[in-house]
């Protein structure tokens, strides 16, 4: 018995945890990055002629600290794949590695420095992988701010400083289950349109690099590949 009661503390502690983190799981606004515009490339461009695979990895997640959830594919992939595509003579996503395998250059796009709040400037890279052999060809990444003076990036302000104000008057819970996924949104949207310049110009960029890179282009002669 008094083994039994010694554990209850512990038993509990993890029921309440399990509680609480169930309850802020549910209250976070599960958001997803719209589509992006990528400006095409001038009819006529130079392009490699190789086949690249973007990887529109589906658990890329962007997470606001005590905030949103925000899924990045498919529109982050698709950006980097409309880039590319001013460079590279045939692009397409692939939602994982194995379907990349007909594909000379695989494509892998991962984010850092995009917690919200914190103001940094975002930094996109992306990891081309020679899906033949595994070998990474190359890291290219870019660094743009987020445009915070995009039209929309102060959006509903005033509506979230009356939802603030009004969840003093309302029970706990439709605060917890209404109010807060509804601020959130509202951050998701403001990050979303501060965000879609910087993507843009940073998957221009990347795009820009990988068709000049050596090493890259040096895979549009390899005598090992068939010919396109």
């Amino acid at each position: 018995m008094i083994s039994q009661c010694a554990s209850c503390p512990k038993a509990t502690k993890t029921i309440v945890f399990a509680v609480l983190t169930t309850f802020t799981f549910a209250a976070c606004a599960h958001t997803v990055l719209p589509p992006q515009v990528v400006t095409p490339a001038p009819v006529g461009t130079a392009k490699l002629p190789l086949k690249v695979a973007v990887l529109a990895d589906p658990s890329l997640t962007l997470h606001e600290p005590l905030g949103f959830y925000e899924k990045l594919n498919p529109a982050l992939a698709d950006a980097l794949r409309d880039a590319l595509a001013a460079g590279f003579a045939n692009v397409k996503t692939v939602d994982d590695r194995g379907s990349a395998s007909d594909a000379d250059l695989l494509a892998i796009p991962a984010t850092t420095g995009l917690p919200y709040f914190a103001l940094r400037p975002v930094k996109l890279m992306v990891t081309f992988i020679e899906p033949k052999t595994g070998k990474t060809l190359a890291e290219i990444s870019s660094v743009k701010p987020l445009d915070f003076d995009a039209p929309g990036a102060h959006a509903h302000l005033g509506a979230d400083a009356a939802l603030l104000g009004g969840a003093l008057l309302i029970p706990f819970a439709a605060g917890i289950f209404f109010v807060e996924p509804t601020l959130q949104r509202h951050d998701s949207e403001r990050f979303n349109t501060a965000f879609s310049p910087a993507l843009a110009a940073m998957a221009t960029d990347i795009a820009a690099q990988a068709s000049k890179d050596q090493t890259i282009e040096s895979l549009s002669i390899h005598p090992s590949l068939p010919n396109r």
